[in-house]
């Protein structure tokens, strides 16, 4: 019932034009009340790299704009974004966990990465919670993944070369 409260007022809030800090107080909120049982297992870049030469599918929950500028450069990756960026600000994408399912299924081994690590916490959790066994997240994100020099691709630059 509290859980369903905190959904609600997150909700309702997230249509005013509130403060960042107060939307990202409710994820965090929400984050701590629904992870309760969820065996959220996060990784630092270097074993996330490990992972993805191994076979993981890197999840990138990034806006797609944020993708687009650079991503992690892995064989088998994915961009679906947990959060939207909306005229009110960023919400969560309600059809998240629906379009992970019409690409991987809950076998699946994943990596899911963001820009610093806060969104792809929010969504394994998620992820976990909707049953998926086999999913890590990369703690640190994108930024950590740059500050360590490993490789990465821009789709813009393709567009650019076009």
């Amino acid at each position: 019932m509290l859980l369903h409260y905190y959904c609600l007022l997150f909700h309702h809030m997230a249509l005013l034009l509130v403060p960042r800090w107060f939307l990202s107080l409710l994820l965090l909120l929400h984050f701590l009340l629904s992870s309760s049982g969820s065996n959220v297992v996060t990784v630092n870049v270097a074993a996330a790299k490990g992972l993805i030469h191994t076979g993981y599918l890197y999840l990138d929950v990034r806006t797609v704009q944020e993708f687009r500028k650079g991503h992690v450069d892995a064989a088998n990756i994915i961009n679906i974004p947990y959060m939207l960026d909306t005229p009110n600000g960023r919400l969560k994408n309600p059809d998240f966990l629906k379009e992970v399912s019409s690409v991987c299924n809950k076998q699946d081994h994943l990596i899911v990465g963001c820009q610093s690590g806060v969104r792809s916490l929010y969504a394994t959790t998620d992820l976990v919670a909707d049953g998926y066994k086999n999913v890590k997240d990369m703690g640190g994100g994108y930024m950590e993944w740059v500050k360590s020099k490993f490789p990465v691709k821009s789709s813009l630059q393709k567009e650019e070369e076009l």
